[in-house]
């Protein structure tokens, strides 16, 4: 008999990280309707770096 080793399921995505994806996505897409697709990146980005020392 062959040794098998039990496959790993990859780890999910925490919580807390759904949400900061969530949120940049929603302020990207504003800023990118406003502004253009420069500002909807930037702001995009700014958030996630917000949220996630804010929230860490």
């Amino acid at each position: 008999m062959a040794n098998r080793t039990p496959t790993k399921q990859p780890e999910r995505l925490s919580q807390r990280w759904a949400l900061i994806l969530v949120a940049a996505f929603v302020v990207g897409a504003i800023f990118f309707a406003l502004a253009g697709p420069l500002a909807g990146l930037s702001a995009a980005g700014a958030t996630i770096l917000g949220l996630h020392t804010l929230v860490a």
